[in-house]
């Protein structure tokens, strides 16, 4: 389950519309989180990002998150995020992961972090900056650190103020990309009586699941939406699901969540 570690850099604009529609627009709706419109179009592609992401980059954004502290910090005229301090070693263990394989894996995480430039509407222009500005690896120290652009600080504390009812630790427990993915889709959108319906064609779009993955039914079931019930069951979002079908086929799943 970690394809996506070799293929990070995606064009945003590419159903970026479709993806709002599904992710966005319901989380203003729910009415004990309500977040305005303009956060959501600022944080929209913060939001986004996370579906792109490998497991390891997974981690560590969400780790940024976590530790990225309040205020800057005023250095000659400057004001700069103060750096943030990561343990590799916890990171690669979480992962499954052993030997130098995964400290390369983790150095690619980085690197693609770097790489992905966000955009974000401001009032006075358009924002264009880097998830992360730099990564140092110490040596015989097992620790990286991190900074981060000063431009990017107001937007991911938003992130973690506005988002936190999602748990977002939770994430780097499940072992699937798409369990993570579906994780917060179940949590975000809105659920009529416990159930919420998608078809395939959806949830391979939402999933990011390409043309060539899984084109069997009978795959993407075992190993996308049964490996994500099974790694649920532990959680506050288990659920069963049903199949609808058009002929022989199945079009859409329902899943219902369990109280």
């Amino acid at each position: 389950m970690y394809r996506k570690q070799e293929n990070f850099m995606t064009n945003f604009a590419i159903n970026q519309g479709y993806q709002q529609q599904l992710f966005v627009q319901p989380v203003v709706a729910v009415p004990s989180n309500e977040i305005s419109a303009d956060i959501i179009e600022q944080l929209n592609d913060l939001i986004m990002a996370q579906y792109d992401m490998s497991l390891f980059e997974r981690r560590i954004f969400i780790a940024i998150i976590e530790q990225i502290s309040d205020d800057l910090l005023e250095v000659g005229h400057m004001k700069v995020v103060p750096e943030i301090l990561l343990d590799a070693r916890q990171i690669i263990a979480a992962s499954g992961l052993k030997g130098e394989s995964a400290f390369q894996e983790l150095q690619k995480a980085t690197i693609n972090l770097i790489k992905h430039v966000c955009k974000i509407t401001e009032a006075d222009g358009l924002l264009q900056v880097s998830l992360l500005s730099s990564a140092k690896y110490m040596k015989g120290k097992g620790q990286i650190k991190l900074q981060i652009d000063s431009n990017l600080h107001q937007y991911l504390l938003k992130l973690k103020r506005q988002f936190s009812i999602y748990s977002l630790e939770k994430l780097i427990l499940f072992k699937s990309y798409y369990s993570q993915c579906l994780y917060e889709l179940f949590r975000k959108m809105p659920k009529s009586n416990g159930t919420l319906t998608l078809s395939v064609e959806q949830l391979r779009k939402i999933l990011r699941v390409g043309e060539t993955e899984y084109e069997r039914y009978y795959d993407f079931k075992r190993y996308i939406i049964q490996q994500a019930q099974k790694e649920f069951a532990i959680h506050d979002t288990s659920f069963d699901f049903k199949e609808k079908k058009q002929g022989k086929k199945v079009i859409a799943l329902q899943f219902i969540f369990r109280k």
